[in-house]
């Protein structure tokens, strides 16, 4: 090939010779484009159908898991409700609290509940604890004297701080 074949551009289709030609190009032309359209509108809604799909089964799969806990928490109020109902003496009675409670934490276990490992003499850190009183002391930095109420995580996120006495040098 030569230099001047490279540079020659493609030849472009030849126009159509006559009105019936141009109008048989322009029906085809028509016909495909319906069809792309038709095509196009079947996509959105096929995607959309799926969309809406995934959002019903992921609401219903929650409100499963929602009502589970809450079968299992109903077990933990039947079991208070009985204690509260028993003749027994206060050892009876403090005995039965102490199950329930370690059945209502074997609950929250499962449901991904855990308690924050929180003892006096560590750090204060914000994103765990929640100070409710602060005292003076000779302390290099903030630290946690008492713990008050425990403090839960679920997955990793603080459902609960732990709230907590902290000991700080006065300013």
């Amino acid at each position: 090939m030569t230099q001047a074949e490279h540079t020659q551009e493609p030849k472009e289709p030849m126009a159509p010779a006559t009105l019936d030609e141009c109008q048989a190009l322009l029906a085809d032309a028509r016909r495909e484009a319906d069809e792309l359209r038709d095509k196009y509108i079947r996509a959105v809604a096929e995607a959309e159908n799926a969309r809406k799909w995934a959002e019903r089964d992921a609401r219903a799969r929650a409100t499963e898991h929602q009502r589970r806990l809450l079968r299992q928490l109903l077990d933990v109020v039947d079991n208070l409700e009985r204690a509260l109902t028993a003749q027994a003496d206060l050892a009876e009675l403090r005995q039965g609290v102490e199950l329930t409670l370690r059945q209502f934490t074997r609950v929250l276990a499962q449901a991904g509940v855990e308690r924050l490992t929180v003892e006096p003499g560590q750090p204060f850190d914000p994103m765990y604890h929640e100070a409710v009183e602060v005292r003076p002391g000779d302390v290099p930095e903030e630290t946690v004297i008492e713990v008050v109420q425990a403090g839960y995580r679920h997955e990793g996120a603080v459902l609960r701080p732990a709230r907590v006495v902290v000991i700080r040098r006065p300013s």
